[in-house]
């Protein structure tokens, strides 16, 4: 690193010589006998301006050291009436071994460039403020240039799936041999609204919240889930802590506040609306702040921010709740074309913390009673599969091996046809994870007696479930199973077609 130390004040170079001499011992402090300590190269002195020159090795990076120095002359020039009062970096490098030279071009945030010479990476860095070297930008850097190599060989969660059950074949009790959802419109059960987006008509929702409360008293009552209602707009600072902000900020919706609640500013887009009959979007966009929000992406985030900075007493452990208010938001690229993948989709989301074996055995029953429900009432073709956790997903990393548990299980039912939107035969219904101790750490809860408190979610979405059920077992009220017949009544609700004649 080349810089300069702006002093507030000019001092004499002999006094800033003879403070520097004293404090190059602070340097030596964290490394080890082997190890390099960081060396100053350059020096010069002005009154009040120290340009500096700097090189080291892992143990004490060239931006640790010159804080070190600024802090050193802080407490030294007290007497004189003068302190560092910026630093300006000019240049710094730093030389990164890899695993491999990769195979793509990596841009990063403060990076002029990066050039490989077999697996060693020498990293140009730029526009370093005082702020970025005390809040190490620079170790955030290598590490991210690191997972971003990383993240590129591992390609989703298909490729680390090991089926651990399965049920025997059912695939031809199916009413359905094709996708439904043609039907399902023709016949006024839904209503194309926008795109992955449905109006949800009379028989359909009579469906899904019998299913809902079917869940509930099959599920969650019995292994003591009590209800809660989650928010399912989420600030983003609850997403920054989750993870989805650095992991998946492609796939969700972030709502933006007007920049005013007067009406008056947004008097010209009124006018415009009125006169041409159409929306002038760079007009709206020019009246709203800056997003402050995504909307609910995996319903849970809320959850965790409860017991954010929070001093918890594991002996009150285990809590366990459940969230059925409102949908969960996801924006699907690409056509979506069937009811069974959806941008606004309804879930009941489990939610549970406590100790490590608790929290596995709160997520093993989870799986053993949904399974029950899916043999034996819906009656369909089901695996039970292990997979690559979505929190271990979202830091690039992977679980090859499954030993003392599994991290995350994944419910599918097995389709007679491709789905619609996605060439595939199956389709998630349901996810069950342990998250060990991962958000507890993100958002820095704290046991009384620093015990581990571990926490799990489960996601089940009724608008999934509705869809297999369909496929299953069709439109004909009369053939369907009482268990959900039972939550309807004799009668399933209808929309008269007549009612729109044209």
């Amino acid at each position: 690193m080349k810089a300069k130390l702006l002093l507030s004040k000019e001092v004499e170079e002999n006094v800033l010589s003879e403070i520097i001499n004293k404090g190059r011992d602070i340097l030596t402090r964290g490394v080890p006998k082997k190890g390099k300590p960081p060396e100053i190269k350059e020096l010069k002195l002005y009154k009040n301006v120290i340009e500096i020159a700097i090189e080291s090795d892992k143990y004490v990076r060239p931006h640790d050291a010159i804080l070190r120095i600024r802090n050193f002359l802080d407490r030294n020039l007290a007497r004189y009436k003068s302190s560092v009062r910026d630093i300006i970096v000019d240049h710094y490098e730093a030389e990164v071994e890899l695993p491999e030279k990769p195979q793509f071009d990596i841009k990063l945030p403060f990076v002029e460039r990066i050039e490989f010479k077999e697996n060693i990476a020498k990293i140009i860095f730029k526009d370093l403020d005082v702020e970025a070297l005390e809040k190490r930008y620079v170790d955030r850097i290598i590490k991210r240039l690191e997972e971003k190599i990383r993240e590129k060989k591992i390609t989703g969660k298909a490729e680390f799936t090991k089926i651990v059950k399965r049920s025997e074949r059912k695939i031809h009790k199916y009413a359905f041999k094709q996708d439904p959802t043609p039907i399902l419109e023709r016949e006024k059960w839904v209503i194309r609204f926008s795109r992955g987006v449905w109006i949800i008509m009379q028989s359909y929702a009579a469906l899904m919240r019998a299913i809902e409360e079917l869940i509930i008293d099959k599920i969650a009552r019995p292994l003591g889930f009590e209800e809660i209602i989650l928010p399912k707009i989420v600030p983003l600072d609850v997403m920054k802590r989750k993870g989805q902000l650095v992991g998946i900020p492609n796939e969700m919706f972030y709502v933006c506040s007007p920049k005013s609640r007067e009406k008056e500013i947004f008097e010209e887009f009124i006018d415009y609306v009125k006169i041409t009959d159409k929306i002038p979007k760079e007009k709206l966009m020019n009246l709203l702040d800056f997003p402050e929000y995504c909307l609910a992406y995996a319903q849970c985030e809320p959850f965790y921010e409860i017991f954010y900075k929070k001093i918890i007493d594991l002996d009150k452990l285990p809590l366990k709740f459940y969230d059925r208010y409102g949908p969960t938001y996801r924006y699907e690229a690409g056509g979506l074309k069937g009811l069974e993948r959806l941008t606004e989709f309804k879930r009941i989301e489990f939610t549970f913390i406590g100790k490590p074996e608790d929290v596995i055995k709160i997520r093993n029953e989870l799986v053993e009673k949904s399974i029950e429900v899916i043999d034996k009432i819906f009656d369909l073709e089901w695996s039970l599969e292990a997979t690559t956790a979505v929190y271990l997903e979202h830091a690039g990393l992977k679980e090859e091996e499954f030993a003392e548990y599994v991290r995350t299980y994944d419910i599918s039912v097995t389709l007679p046809f491709e789905t619609p939107s996605r060439p595939e035969r199956k389709l998630e219904i349901a996810s069950y994870h342990v998250h060990e101790d991962f958000y507890a750490k993100n958002f820095k809860w704290k046991e009384k007696k620093n015990r581990k408190i571990w926490s799990g979610c489960a996601g089940l979405s009724p608008s999934r479930w509705a869809y297999v059920f369909i496929v299953r077992y069709g439109l004909n009220y009369d053939d369907w199973p009482k268990e959900i017949k039972r939550y309807i009544g004799e009668k399933l609700p209808k929309f008269d077609k007549e009612v729109i004649v044209g």
